[in-house]
């Protein structure tokens, strides 16, 4: 997270604010997203001498030491607002983000006014009031809120976000620390389902956690060609997509002589391998609750 210790120092400049965009899939700033300021942002920027700068995981602002009285004097809503566009820039970030758009006819847009303050070590402010953005954050493309901060260009390929900062809200009283947003993408988590090929007459094998925070279940079995059979492991909970995956799952065979490690490491999860199910219905009673419950994800994974 972000911090005033965090944040770059220019020479002669005092922050005004930074906007973090992170997201729990990718642990590496700047590598799936870039962002812009609106054509009315930029001109402020340059009519101000404000100066821009990337930011850990965002952008920051700077404004000249000696006129941070005069741009923040008597200030009031409106008269200043920052408005920074972000576009990812991996193509897998629809298939990893929750909440799913499904189709490019939306943007999701936060803004200081509705910031909430996080409780940390470090002064700092969600643009959401969720721990994540939501659904509920998504405007259309072509709402009229949104015509003098997306162009042409953006209608056909729109950012995935739009921060809106006006320095009234937080900025004019922060002091020369400024203040710091942060505005957060949750991942999407699926099931991991393992179909492990083996000769029919393979011991009893099971999938173990080392961590011992993930369990599996055998599901069944699938018939192979050559006569062989994949034996079908699926996880009890869902695992949220990381680009980097910290789990240690073995494959374990037990059979007259004991347990043994087939396999030490079973490869990870990708996420363009997936499926999807339904919650198994039980009662009849229990088909309308299935019916609106949401399909979970599960992500296939094949060992040879």
């Amino acid at each position: 997270m972000p911090t005033s210790a965090s944040a770059p120092v220019v020479p002669g400049y005092t922050r005004l604010f930074t906007v973090d965009v992170t997201h729990a899939y990718w642990p590496t700033p700047h590598v799936w997203l870039r962002h812009a300021p609106t054509p009315a942002t930029a001109q402020w920027v340059s009519r101000r001498d404000l100066l821009v700068r990337a930011h850990r995981q965002g952008v920051a602002v700077f404004c000249m030491e000696n006129r941070r009285d005069v741009l923040l004097d008597a200030i009031g809503p409106g008269d200043a607002v920052a408005t920074f566009k972000w576009y990812a820039q991996d193509t897998e970030f629809a298939l990893c983000t929750q909440p799913v758009s499904p189709d490019r006819s939306s943007v999701y847009v936060v803004g200081s006014g509705a910031s909430v303050a996080v409780e940390g070590p470090a002064p700092l402010r969600r643009l959401h009031a969720g721990a994540c953005i939501e659904a509920t954050d998504a405007v259309r493309v072509d709402a009229p809120a949104l015509a003098c901060e997306l162009d042409r260009t953006d209608r056909v390929n729109p950012p995935v976000l739009v921060a809106r900062i006006d320095l009234a809200d937080h900025v004019a009283a922060a002091g020369a620390t400024g203040v710091d947003y942060v505005a957060n993408f949750a991942a999407r988590a699926s099931c991991w389902r393992y179909y492990y090929v083996c000769a029919p007459d393979a011991g009893v094998l099971s999938v173990v956690d080392l961590d011992e925070k993930v369990s599996f279940v055998n599901v069944g079995s699938e018939a192979r060609p050559g006569g062989r059979r994949a034996v079908i492991f699926e996880s009890e909970q869902e695992i949220a997509m990381q680009q980097q995956y910290p789990q240690r799952f073995q494959l374990r065979e037990r059979g007259r002589s004991g347990e043994r490690v087939l396999i030490r490491r079973l490869p990870n999860a990708d996420i363009g391998s997936l499926t999807q199910k339904t919650p198994k219905v039980q009662k009849p009673q229990e088909a309308e609750q299935a019916a609106q419950s949401r399909a979970v994800l599960v992500s296939e994974i094949y060992v040879n």
